[in-house]
């Protein structure tokens, strides 16, 4: 026993979140003196490159007042957050879709966790494929509801709903134009191959989850989370009676899950940028609410309570763009890119593209923004594919995939981070859990690159 305490006070962990964040700043910070300044210029060829230029180090003290600005150049994702947390409370207040999680546990019974899981991750993964934005964090409270109902741990809840949402947007048919755009290929094309692509790793995804799920179930001692607190906010394990699906319940489960593909595709036909999904959300609030036979004042009070909720995990997001801020304004950014492409060059076509998509995932991890990525590493990689005889649309792919699937284990995305926090998954446990998942779909990807490299995919 003595030695079991000593062991414990012994292991290491990681400091919270926000020391964490902190601390990657610092460093960054640190960077900014020792790596050289440089930026890309455009040449008069309509070419980038690379030119060193006088170095504009980040103190720490500076460093510090970057932590507002980043929380200032977040106000997109932070809008969102707050309306997302206020509209998914009243939702969850309502226990519509508790009921209706209910009616189908009933329904299945003992197949519950086979079916409903991949059933369930499959759905999100199509939402991340085709609706891809950071309001679909919205979406965790209900893997978090799936996974209480089966009895399993947070993590099973970030897996059905955090993970399958980015592992949809990793392998988009349709979320890649800007970068198709950039490189000269015609935009939306690829689409048969990049479908297959994405049912092929939502179904990986999904496998990866159960068989985890069904290990907790028989022994909960087996979760990732390293002890068993995550129980007692399970409460009882009340036996599951009969149920009988509820028309209202269902009404506002559609109104709930719907409403955010909808905002999505008014934004894209109108043009209304961030301010048509609160635009959508708030209103929906109120309908669901009303629909649920809540008062006026009933549905602000808890539309209250669900913003103020989102509260520390704002200022997370924030602290996160705070790095990209240090990084650019020390422009030790494009450094990193250009230094990180010149290998590249003595690959064969295969292997090249292969590199790039590792150059994409290392930057990733302080780029997190695709449209900023492309706008940065698009002028590098189109020349160096058109010399190493790699296809624009093969190019786009291996773009893709760096952007991509290292975001499931990213501590700059406000996407990850935030889910995180919502399923209350500590950061460290989730990529002890993810991080081989990760490792399985970029050895996916990569042996798809060469392949579609030796059939000169275009």
């Amino acid at each position: 026993m003595k030695m079991t305490e000593k062991t414990k006070k012994k292991s290491f962990q990681l400091p919270h979140l926000l020391f964490l964040l902190i601390g990657l700043m610092l460093l960054m910070s640190i960077l900014t003196y020792i790596l050289p300044a440089g930026e890309f210029v455009e040449t008069a060829n309509g070419t980038s490159e690379y030119v060193q230029v006088e170095r504009t180090p980040v103190s720490p003290i500076k460093m510090l007042l970057y932590i507002y600005d980043g929380i200032a150049n977040s106000g997109f994702i932070i809008a969102l957050l707050l309306t997302i947390g206020g509209a998914v409370e009243v939702a969850l207040h309502t226990k519509a879709m508790d009921r209706l999680i209910d009616f189908c546990l009933y329904r299945l019974r003992d197949k519950s966790a086979t079916v409903l899981l991949p059933l369930a991750f499959m759905i999100m993964s199509l939402l991340g494929a085709f609706c891809a934005t950071d309001a679909l964090i919205a979406v965790i409270p209900i893997g978090v509801l799936f996974a209480k109902k089966l009895r399993l741990d947070p993590i099973t809840a970030a897996g059905i709903s955090l993970l399958a949402t980015l592992v949809g947007f990793s392998t988009s048919p349709t979320g890649i134009y800007i970068a198709q755009g950039l490189m000269g290929v015609q935009m939306y094309s690829g689409f048969g191959v990049r479908m297959v692509n994405m049912i092929l790793c939502s179904c990986v995804g999904a496998l990866y989850v159960t068989i985890y799920a069904k290990r907790i179930a028989k022994d909960p001692s087996r979760s990732a989370m390293g002890n068993l607190e995550w129980q007692a906010e399970l409460g009882e394990n009340i036996e599951l009676e009969e149920r009988h699906l509820d028309p209202r319940d269902l009404l506002i489960t559609t109104i709930f899950i719907g409403q955010f593909p909808v905002a999505i595709c008014l934004n894209m036909s109108f043009g209304l940028g961030a301010a048509g999904i609160p635009a959508v959300l708030i209103p929906m609030a109120v309908v669901i609410g009303l629909l649920h036979g809540m008062k006026i004042n009933e549905i602000g009070k808890v539309f209250e309570k669900g913003v103020c909720g989102m509260g520390f995990i704002c200022l997370i997001i924030g602290l996160a763009g705070g790095i990209s801020l240090v990084m650019s304004n020390g422009k030790i950014l494009d450094t990193i890119a250009y230094y990180a492409c010149i290998p590249l060059k003595n690959l064969s076509s295969g292997f090249a593209a292969i590199g790039i998509s590792m150059v994409v995932s290392l930057l990733n991890f302080f780029v997190p923004s695709a449209t900023a990525k492309a706008a940065a590493l698009v002028p590098i990689i189109k020349p160096m594919a058109d010399n190493l005889g790699i296809s624009g649309q093969l190019a786009t792919q291996a773009f893709q995939i760096g952007d991509g699937f290292c975001n499931i284990i990213s501590p700059f995305l406000g996407w990850t981070i935030g889910g995180l926090a919502i399923a209350k998954v500590p950061y460290q446990k989730w990529v002890k859990w993810a991080f081989p998942l990760v490792i399985i779909y970029l050895l996916m990807e990569y042996a798809i690159l060469v392949f579609l490299g030796s059939i000169n995919w275009v």
